[in-house]
């Protein structure tokens, strides 16, 4: 049977570099572009949580371990108010030993860095800005900026939300991303001590006005944290007088404690606004020999926490369905990689959204009946409709992607 010869990944985020590895692992030859032009570019971004279903995806192109070691281990997920209402806390230690994976918060850098070293430097062409791509019966060429070219089996569009190969492949005109209606102001500070933030615990408060704010301990000396305003709520943040930092301060300055010393202890530079977007689910991932993957096909708002899950998963899987791909059967294949994960991305695009418009409310009132939904159905009937979003029995079934040969030889080789 003869295999794909070589893939072309565009874009080296979570979901390209998920992918490239994947690809590697299994001895395909594989270019990674990405338009961002410095290495250190790629690896900039504040931290984040990826759960269990990430790992179990991890695992299976052998990379778990490795992004393990470089995360903290999250025990417990706590939802509070505003006024340091406990509303209710998930234990995270049952899952984790019946799925056999962690749930973790980690840099995004860290995480870059791992998926990095098992593609290869060599294999990742920066300053490599996509503008078109043509294919034909033998292969797709794939067109860029500075007038260069490339040519693969297979086009793999990672270039996120705003991706260059989805525009390419509905021929220029496509509806912008829908904006959720909110800003996450992301950073991490320096702040040392378990009295202050402890380690183990993700927190998840819920204010009145357009705003929350999330927070976890990274390491021994940083912390994570995420504070969410509403556009309404916004309109009272002024940046243009004072700095991002002052702004927050003042914007949190009710909330409860350690949120004032976790903002204090943040330098102004490490506070990035982002606006918060997504698209309505939809169908539409592949064009011949063509295919896209992670935010450029399934892109979701930050709620539940899976758009880099998500992108993992669907790295992994693409990755093992190409690696018994044939240059006859690709576009067969490619279909049947769309078809496997439209229903499950679009649950989590649709469940994040709907999770997002409940810290749009902004009366004192319906803030209270928001608060009381959540502390009765919270830590019962939602943490359990969470998990059986999250873990599908198949990720746990799914055989780990074969280690590839090294051409001319009987003997397995190390991953890339």
């Amino acid at each position: 049977m003869t295999t794909l010869r070589k893939a072309l990944v565009i874009g080296a985020g979570i979901g390209g570099l998920t992918t490239a590895a994947g690809l590697v692992r299994q001895g395909i030859e594989t270019e990674v572009f990405e338009a961002r032009s410095t290495p250190g570019r790629l690896l900039t971004g504040g931290g984040f949580m990826l759960w269990h279903n990430a790992f179990l995806s991890l695992r299976r192109i052998g990379l778990d371990e490795a992004v393990t070691a470089d995360s903290v281990r999250m025990r417990f997920h706590e939802f509070r108010s505003d006024s340091g209402r406990r509303l209710a806390r998930w234990h995270l230690d049952a899952p984790t030993e019946r799925c056999g994976a962690p749930a973790c918060a980690l840099r995004r850098s860290a995480l870059h860095k791992v998926l990095t070293e098992a593609v290869g430097e060599d294999r990742i062409r920066l300053d490599a800005r996509l503008t078109g791509y043509t294919q034909d019966a033998d292969g797709v060429t794939a067109r860029f900026a500075d007038g260069s070219t490339a040519r693969g089996d297979v086009l793999i569009g990672a270039d996120g939300l705003r991706s260059a190969v989805r525009a390419a492949m509905r021929r220029g005109f496509e509806p912008p991303p829908r904006y959720s209606g909110y800003t996450a102001w992301q950073a991490i500070a320096r702040l040392p001590g378990e009295s202050v933030v402890p380690t183990g615990t993700f927190f998840n408060l819920w204010g009145r006005g357009g705003r929350r704010f999330l927070y976890c301990r990274l390491n021994e000396d940083e912390v994570y944290w995420d504070a969410i305003t509403s556009d309404r709520a916004a309109r009272r943040i002024d940046t243009v007088r004072h700095t991002r930092a002052a702004a927050m301060a003042e914007a949190y300055r009710d909330w409860p404690e350690p949120i004032g010393r976790i903002i204090a202890a943040t330098e102004e530079d490490a506070i990035l606004p982002v606006s918060i977007h997504d698209r309505p689910p939809a169908g539409g991932w592949t064009d011949g020999r063509v295919v896209l993957v992670g935010d450029a096909a399934h892109p979701m708002t930050l709620n539940l926490s899976q758009g880099a899950g998500q992108a993992v998963e669907s790295a992994v899987v693409l990755a093992g369905m190409l690696g018994r791909a044939t240059p006859e059967n690709l576009p067969a294949v490619l279909r049947a990689f769309e078809e496997s994960r439209r229903a499950r991305t679009a649950d989590m695009v649709t469940t994040s959204w709907r999770i997002g418009t409940l810290g749009l409310v902004h009366s004192t009132a319906l803030c209270r009946l928001r608060d009381l939904f959540m502390y009765t159905f919270f830590g019962t009937v939602a943490r359990t409709q969470s998990y059986a979003l999250m873990l599908d029995e198949r990720l746990e079934r799914d055989p780990v992607l074969p280690v590839a040969r090294a051409a001319g030889s009987g003997g397995e080789r190390s991953p890339c």
